[in-house]
């Protein structure tokens, strides 16, 4: 009886119908054996593409959108004088604002500016988005560990005021674009224009679509 035993356990052992991860048994005859096993890995990485101007968190979606706001002093309408924004504009405060690009699924990234009209006041005066300039720099702080600090070219307006600006291309390193810095926007206040508020919260055509499109 329990030699039958021993046989029905042998067999099950070697049998190929058993659903056994890969394994190895030896009776060495001397000292020195070997065994080997083996595992196989495999790693899915998605693609992603992160684009974030102004307030925000990597890589997590936030529906929020800055105001750059600027307040032009009765002595100087239209004198050439630049107009820095208010205190409170931007995330980074008077008129500075986060740019991040992050994506992993082509060997570039192009990032554009979109506008839907000159400014206006809505009674009829209008002043152009070529008004407005952008120093692009590196971060001075809140930066972000592997991303590349070296400033962000901004996507020129359109010189139209409608439609696409002119796309700035981000290059990726070993496939994966990281891209960081920051954009400061300033008023040129070269036109003498008609009392009123110009664009603002999406409405008079204030508001800028940034887009990163990723092959």
């Amino acid at each position: 009886m329990k030699r039958l035993l021993l046989v029905s356990a042998l067999a099950a052992l070697v049998s190929p119908m058993a659903a056994l991860a890969e394994s190895a048994m030896v009776a060495p005859a001397a000292a020195a054996a070997t065994a080997s096993a083996k595992l196989d890995f495999r790693i899915v990485v998605p693609r992603v593409l992160f684009l974030q101007v102004g307030t925000g968190t990597n890589f997590v979606a936030n529906a929020g959108v800055d105001l750059i706001d600027f307040a032009v002093p009765a002595a100087n309408v239209g004198d050439g004088t630049v107009v820095a924004a208010t205190p409170a504009s931007g995330n980074l405060t008077n008129g500075a604002v986060t740019v991040r690009v992050m994506g992993n699924g082509a060997s570039t990234i192009s990032l554009n500016s979109a506008t839907t009209g000159a400014m206006n006041n809505g009674a009829g005066s209008t002043v152009g988005w070529n008004r407005i300039a952008v120093a692009a720099a590196p971060l001075t702080a809140g930066t972000t560990t592997g991303f590349n600090n070296t400033g962000i070219a901004h996507p020129a307006f359109p010189a139209s005021n409608t439609g696409n600006g002119t796309a700035t291309t981000l290059n990726a390193t070993n496939g994966v674009v990281r891209e960081e810095g920051k954009w400061t926007f300033t008023y040129l206040n070269q036109d003498i224009l008609a009392a009123g508020t110009y664009g603002g919260v999406n409405t008079n055509a204030g508001r800028v679509t940034y887009t990163a499109t990723m092959p």
